[in-house]
């Protein structure tokens, strides 16, 4: 399903309760009028309210001068806005990009990305995010996230009991209702992304920091961190947004399984081994390569 139907839908389905709720107020112009609201508010917010809900602090040169300088250079080469960049204090690695088009976009990344990898695989996790923003995948996915996000704090579930340890901290009604709404926020997911845009990514992100061996030497690492420190606590309590992240922040186990979106991450490691392959076997340089066009 290409971004423009997922987006299509995604709306159908913010603005058919609000059309719904019009019509039984007062008629189809009322409807048709909190139709276009709903629509209008998925757009203005959908990104607010993701980090929003993950928590997300921006930083500035001040904070994080390296990085930022990193950002820059990527958008400059991906021929794009800058986008703004948030840190979550989080443990597990992970990053992911939101924001309704180009000029919006939202850059986050965890405390634990920016700890574990090295200045050449942060690169390459970062232009795997900008290729998001090039083949627009954001605005899909924002979209999901949002509503499934505040479906699961509606429900107050706190989905965090994914692995034998996490506490919840819901109320005893709130199981019974989370797994009432899981199916729901289970398909707006599904709507939102989908395995094959993972591995676009990553063919334009490796293309974009003209070093697919760094992204999956980054891709390898991120997983066995992410083990001994625990699961990602956010994307747990709202896995809606699991979808976003560069890598899968759940364990594939019970109802987190519903919300699988990325292809398995051997997959994705052979892919761009082959990518660093016909890399070393081009004839022409490193410079060269780099100044070829961008296909999205």
């Amino acid at each position: 399903m290409s971004n423009l139907l997922r987006t299509l839908a995604l709306l159908v389905v913010a603005a058919w309760p609000a059309a719904l709720l019009g019509r039984w107020l007062g008629g189809w112009v009322p409807g048709a009028a909190l139709a276009l609201l709903a629509v209008a508010a998925a757009f203005r917010y959908c990104s607010p309210v993701v980090l929003r809900l993950y928590r997300a602090r921006e930083v500035d040169a001040r904070d994080a001068p390296h990085l930022l300088a990193m950002v820059r250079e990527l958008a400059r080469r991906a021929d794009v806005p800058v986008p703004r960049v948030y840190l979550l204090d989080e443990a597990a690695p992970n990053a992911f990009v939101t924001g309704c088009h180009a000029r919006c976009a939202s850059l986050v990344l965890t405390r634990g990305i920016l700890h574990l990898l090295d200045e050449r695989e942060l690169r390459a996790v970062l232009a795997h995010e900008f290729a998001h923003v090039l083949r627009g995948d954001m605005l899909p996915a924002s979209l999901a996230a949002a509503a499934g996000g505040v479906l699961a704090a509606a429900a107050q579930a706190g989905y965090a009991q994914v692995s034998e340890d996490a506490a919840t901290g819901a109320g005893p009604w709130a199981a019974p209702l989370w797994l009432l709404l899981a199916p729901l926020v289970a398909l707006l997911v599904r709507m939102g992304g989908s395995a094959g845009k993972e591995f676009a990514a990553d063919r334009l992100g490796a293309r974009l920091c003209g070093d697919p061996e760094a992204m999956a030497r980054a891709l390898r690492q991120l997983r066995p961190r992410a083990d001994r420190q625990g699961l990602f606590a956010l994307a747990a309590r709202y896995p809606a947004g699991a979808q976003l992240m560069f890598d899968e922040p759940l364990a594939r186990r019970g109802m987190s399984r519903l919300f699988r979106t990325h292809p398995p991450r051997g997959a994705r490691l052979r892919a761009l081994r082959e990518l660093a392959r016909a890399a070393r076997s081009t004839k022409d340089s490193a410079a060269a390569v780099l100044e070829q066009p961008l296909e999205r």
